[in-house]
């Protein structure tokens, strides 16, 4: 699977949205808000999000063959730099970052990738907002997205990379009322896109650092990722 794609994906924090009362309020600040703002206030919700749990749909569509893929499963962050996405539907298939190194374990091809160099790679670091050490606006040009949000209560932002990177563009779709990102676009040079949608939302649970340890089973073969050629 597209490393960079997958670092993406971790953008989705979400969290619970707040009482109607509060919501209908934020959704009327909002109409004055730039681009930049709605960047800002995303920005101090993640700040602020210690770890967070949620169901996703993932929808991967490739241009050049004209196939869309979707997949489904569970996601789990922690700070700092702690992910767990276990993808349940089609297949079995579990992508664990435990703050140093990155494990994908394929239980039908019998192996397991591990990516030493994972903590200190440069796509790593170009996303360590997520784990509230830096800033969107640094490294990426933000604009409202020209495509309409799904509902009335969110925003569209596409941010475009300012430094050169394997991803065209990359959508937010973003809660009015909390700032959290309800979805995610990811599109490549070649127009192939990677949409993740999120639900059954919950944060700050305080889980444990045990989730995000691979227990890799025996008979495994596990593929050391060279550091001087990463996979994309």
């Amino acid at each position: 699977m597209r490393r960079l794609t997958f670092l993406i994906y971790t953008m989705g924090w979400l969290a619970f949205p707040p009482a109607l009362p509060a919501r209908a309020k934020e959704l009327n600040k909002t109409k004055e808000l730039s681009a930049l703002d709605v960047a800002s206030r995303l920005q101090k919700f993640y700040d602020s999000t210690a770890d967070f749990q949620a169901a996703f749909q993932q929808e991967y569509e490739s241009r050049a063959l004209s196939k869309k893929s979707v997949s489904s499963g569970y996601v789990y962050v922690k700070k700092p730099g702690k992910m767990r996405w276990d993808y349940l539907a089609p297949h079995p298939k579990h992508f664990v970052a435990d703050g140093k190194s990155l494990y994908i374990y394929d239980p039908e091809l019998e192996q397991v990738i591990r990516d030493r160099d994972f903590a200190s790679s440069d796509l790593t670091v170009a996303l360590t907002f997520l784990w509230g050490k830096g800033k969107l606006t640094d490294e990426f040009a933000i604009a409202f997205g020209k495509l309409p949000p799904p509902s009335a209560a969110q925003i569209v932002l596409e941010l475009t990379p300012k430094k050169a990177a394997r991803f065209k563009r990359l959508l937010f779709v973003v809660d009015k009322a909390s700032f959290r990102v309800d979805g995610t676009l990811v599109e490549d040079p070649g127009g192939n896109t990677n949409r993740i949608t999120f639900s059954k939302i919950s944060v700050n649970r305080g889980l444990k650092d045990e989730a995000f340890v691979l227990d890799i089973p025996k008979g495994i073969e596990v593929i050391e990722v060279p550091k001087d050629n990463k996979t994309p």
